[in-house]
């Protein structure tokens, strides 16, 4: 029993002993090793200068139109005629086919009477030329035999003699031609014809219809010739210039690409938006009016020149080069730019020219170049 007793005593006075010793050994503290110093490099990427000639692409977007397009608008009142639903959006028409016809009942009787009292007054006269003016009678007699009810007037004979001028002046010869001209041009207009081969676009009348003076009819293009209206900054659109090849494509049509070429310029700016407005001719039998399209015109290269991104730029005019593992800042010339690039001339040929500049870069930096492994 004692035995047992003087062990558990030993045990536990071990226990403590070696407590206190892990405590204090726990209180001392550590030894620290020192640690070695590493610069803080940062890496940056570049590019090799190569001077060569560099061509300015100028990108813009636009509305397809046609180059002929009528807007059909009616100069008279009347009721549209019927038509078996030929004036109607899609149809085609050749040159000189009627569009679209208003009943002119009214106009025509007022012409055929026109017509009678302009012959009556030309017979009227016959007599006296044959007397007075003998020489031109053959004349004025073949024009009267030429006069019809159903046809329009022809041109009056020409008069040189002064006193043959008088007398039909007087006899009211001049006047009642004018007044019987004007009034079948009046009855021209209740007939619209085709002026070329071309498609209705648009329509906005039925037969049966009142039509009225200043109305709008329809549309009428002539398809597969179109103008593409666009625009760019001035400062690119000097470098523009007219028969300048353009290539043309479509958001979704990867595939079709169509070529045209700058048929206008304007020569102006507008007011609103800064920009410069040119035209672009373009053909093609899948192109339709209203399409939007997107031009990609190349315009003048301009020699000894660099091409970078507008990342790299300092203050415009400036740009980092590495030397020595060290960023220079270094002047250059801004020659043109666009959204994304900037031509530049300044830099030498074997120059590494930094593509982006990093954040808190300044003269002097050390840096390490990227390396593409």
């Amino acid at each position: 029993m004692k035995k047992r007793q003087l062990v558990i005593i030993g045990s536990s006075i071990l226990i403590v002993v070696i407590g206190k010793l892990g405590m204090n050994l726990l209180a001392q503290p550590a030894e620290k090793k020192p640690r070695s110093k590493v610069a803080n490099v940062a890496t940056v990427f570049t590019e090799t200068v190569k001077n060569d000639s560099v061509s300015i692409y100028v990108t813009s977007t636009g509305v397809l139109e046609a180059m002929k397009r009528l807007e059909l608008y009616s100069e008279v009142q009347g009721v549209m005629e019927t038509d078996n639903g030929r004036f109607k959006a899609g149809n085609a028409f050749k040159k000189g086919e009627l569009l679209i016809g208003i009943r002119s009942n009214d106009q025509m009787a007022q012409l055929y009477a026109q017509r009678s009292i302009f012959e009556s007054t030309i017979t009227s006269i016959m007599p006296d030329l044959k007397a007075d003016f003998s020489v031109h009678f053959q004349q004025w007699d073949t024009y009267l035999k030429g006069l019809s009810n159903q046809k329009p007037i022809a041109e009056l004979p020409v008069v040189t003699d002064e006193k043959l001028k008088s007398f039909l002046v007087g006899r009211g010869i001049y006047s009642s031609f004018h007044s019987l001209k004007n009034l079948e041009i009046v009855n021209g207009k209740y007939y619209i014809t085709a002026p070329y081969d071309g498609v209705l676009t648009e329509t906005n009348v039925n037969p049966g219809t009142v039509i009225r003076p200043g109305q709008s009819l329809g549309v009428f293009i002539q398809p597969f010739e179109y103008e593409l209206e666009t625009s760019t900054d001035a400062h690119t659109a000097e470098r523009l210039s007219l028969g300048q090849r353009v290539e043309l494509s479509m958001d979704g049509l990867a595939d079709k690409k169509w070529i045209g070429s700058i048929n206008r310029i304007v020569k102006a700016i507008d007011q609103n938006s800064q920009m410069n407005t040119f035209f672009v001719k373009v053909e093609g039998k899948d192109l339709k009016e209203g399409m939007f399209l997107q031009a990609k015109v190349r315009a003048k290269e301009i020699p000894n020149s660099f091409q970078l991104s507008r990342s790299a730029l300092v203050n415009q005019d400036k740009v980092y080069v590495v030397t020595d593992s060290t960023l220079k800042l270094k002047e250059i010339n801004n020659l043109f730019y666009d959204q994304d690039n900037v031509i530049i001339s300044g830099l030498k040929d074997g120059e590494e020219v930094l593509t982006k500049v990093p954040p808190a870069a300044f003269e002097g930096m050390k840096v390490s170049v990227y390396q593409e492994k």
